[in-house]
């Protein structure tokens, strides 16, 4: 019986028809003028493809800023044991009240920092998730480009009469242009909410450290930009 159904399903399979493709040798016949909204569907269909690069490069260095700041944290969680120790140490000792109250205040400041220190790493979880959306976006942006160069091919053909545009239906051409253009409109949509939560965490997280700052010396790693809005 699994025999049976899986072979159901492999001739399934088998007997899907693959999209319909242009045949862009028509092309050829084409004068300059007649392809110059083919190579400008190209130029920008490049750009596209040069975002996508971009948005990939975009992602991969919000993650390494994320192991810098959890390197941060291993930090301020290892000053806070030790300002607890040497407290600890100054109690036992019977020291001075003063000792004790600038022991507990030193506390205090690591424990702000390490606060401070947890929201700048959602901070930059969040912009990980909003780097991975505007990768996505850009992905279908490409897509977008992609369907609108193939339009931009049929057109060229149809309107030089190469017998090469009846390879496809130009209202096929059409769908998959608009599917790409509604696909990437919903990415742009959750790249800006994802977005504008990061950008709620990075005021916070500058709210935090701003309070830090007044207790102790400022951390010697780098702020990163705050996210442009968009």
């Amino acid at each position: 019986m699994l025999t049976l159904l899986g072979t159901g399903a492999l001739l399934a399979c088998a007997t899907q028809k693959a999209p319909a493709k242009l045949d862009d040798s028509g092309l050829s016949r084409l004068n300059e003028q007649q392809m110059q909204p083919v190579d400008d569907a190209r130029i920008e269909a490049g750009r596209a493809h040069d975002a996508v690069s971009r948005a990939r490069a975009a992602e991969a260095e919000a993650r390494s800023r994320l192991e810098v700041a959890k390197s941060e944290r291993d930090v301020a969680e290892a000053q806070l044991k030790r300002a607890i120790a040497e407290r600890d140490m100054l109690k036992k000792q019977y020291a001075d009240k003063s000792q004790i109250a600038r022991a507990e205040d030193e506390i205090a400041a690591v424990q702000q920092r390490a606060k401070a220190t947890e929201l700048k790493m959602h901070y930059l979880e969040q912009m990980i998730a909003v780097a991975e959306a505007e990768r996505k976006a850009a992905e279908a942006h490409e897509n977008t480009a992609n369907a609108r160069l193939e339009q931009a091919k049929w057109k060229a053909m149809v309107d030089a009469g190469s017998p090469q545009a009846s390879s496809i239906n130009g209202a096929e051409l059409d769908r998959r242009l608009a599917e790409a253009q509604g696909q990437e409109a919903q990415l742009q949509k959750e790249a800006a909410h994802r977005r504008a939560l990061a950008i709620e965490t990075y005021n916070r997280w500058q709210e935090m450290d701003s309070k830090v700052r007044t207790l102790a010396r400022p951390s010697t790693v780098p702020t990163p930009a705050p996210p442009p809005t968009r």
